[in-house]
This record gives C-alpha cells, sequence and structure tokens, in this order.
C-alpha cells in the first residue's frame, strides 16, 4: 500500500524553526501566553486582601465617591426609605451597633455570604441593626430577591448611589461596622466567614 504523500513544511516555517531568532521568538511567544494566562486569573481588582479577606469582590459604577470612613471616624449619616416603606435614620439607630452591607443582587460573592448575614440577623435580633444597601438598584430589582432568599433584616435600595458615594463604595460586599454611638470600628471589604463577622461586631460592640 503506498504511503501517503508528504506535505513539505512552509519555507517561513522552516527556517523559522532552524534560527536562533526563531528560537527566541517561540520562547518569547510561550512567555507571552504565560502571563497573559496568569493575568486572567487573578486579574488586578478581582481580588482583595483589606482584612484578611481574599474573596471576590465586583466593582460597582459609583461616581464622586467620598474617601471611606476609616476607623475612629464617625460613619456618614444618612436617612434612607427600606424596602418596606420605612425611613431609616443612623441618628435614630443610636445607642445600637449597626452593620451596614453593601451588596448588589447581581453578585455572586454578595450571595454566597447572604445566609451567613441572616442567620446572624436571627441569632442577634434587635441587639444589633443588620442593613443591607444595595448599590445602584432600585426597590423594584431587590424585592424579588430579598423574598425570594427570605431575608429579614433591614433592605435599603440605593438606586441613586446617594449611601455608596457616602461611604466611597467602589466594590462588593464592602462591610462597616459602628458602634452604637456612630463611630465606625471595623471596615472589611470581601466575603466575611461566619467568625469574621462575630469578630468585626464584637468590634462594635465593645
Amino acid at each position: 500500500m503506498p504511503e501517503p504523500p508528504t506535505v513539505a513544511e512552509p519555507d517561513w516555517r522552516a527556517r523559522l524553526r532552524g534560527s536562533r531568532m526563531g528560537n527566541v521568538v517561540v520562547l518569547g511567544v510561550t512567555a507571552l501566553a504565560v502571563v497573559i494566562g496568569a493575568w486572567l486569573v487573578m486579574r488586578p481588582g478581582d481580588q482583595t486582601g483589606s482584612a484578611g479577606e481574599s474573596s471576590a469582590v465586583s466593582k460597582v459604577d459609583v461616581q464622586a465617591a467620598a474617601s471611606a470612613p476609616v476607623v475612629g471616624q464617625p460613619a456618614p449619616g444618612f436617612t434612607a426609605t427600606a424596602l418596606d416603606g420605612s425611613q431609616i435614620s443612623l441618628d435614630e439607630l443610636h445607642g445600637r451597633p449597626v452593620w451596614l452591607v453593601f451588596m448588589a443582587t447581581w453578585c455572586t460573592a454578595c450571595r454566597a455570604e447572604i445566609p451567613d448575614v441572616e442567620a446572624f440577623h436571627e441569632q442577634s435580633g434587635d441587639d444589633v441593626a443588620v442593613i443591607a444597601v444595595y448599590v445602584g438598584e432600585s426597590g423594584s430589582a431587590v424585592q424579588p430577591y430579598a423574598e425570594r432568599l427570605g431575608l429579614s433584616f433591614t433592605q435599603l435600595p440605593d438606586e441613586q448611589t446617594a449611601l455608596a458615594q457616602a461611604y466611597g463604595v467602589l466594590g462588593v460586599p464592602a462591610h462597616y461596622f459602628v458602634d452604637p454611638d456612630g463611630v465606625v470600628r471595623e471596615t472589611r471589604v470581601g466575603v466575611l466567614s461566619p467568625d469574621q463577622i462575630d469578630q468585626a461586631v464584637a468590634k462594635a460592640t465593645a
């Protein structure tokens, strides 16, 4: 049986393979592919190391965001309408620790941690005011999300990003733990474990 005809390698490829410059080009292309692959896996901004977290953070479009309040400073005051139509004011929460969770219904990381947020709220009751702030989202977007997940803590749609601007939020989930006197005691970015939640709340209640 006759052997199949051999397909000759193009001259340009043969010359490239046999030259020193060709070897350099091949190595360079390989190295570039490795770098691009690593960048795709660990894109800048997709991971955060704030306060020990290493969970994915989703960027949010907040124009003219202020500088985020730091530990030891008063938390920015606000009055906003909750999902149930009630008015929520930081001043009126004076005397209770407050946990502000900035999130979004489309945020995968937020969805991953929200069962732990709900579990903490059910355990603490009214001792700690747990408030979810949905950056850039309307009540009509938040309502079915909260109902589907059975969330019982306060839900604040922040369609105009007023709260996110005041707190300098550029990525979600983001957490601010405020003591009974209205002073920020802990800030965290990224998904929190139940232990991290307990530790942060303890700082706001010490």
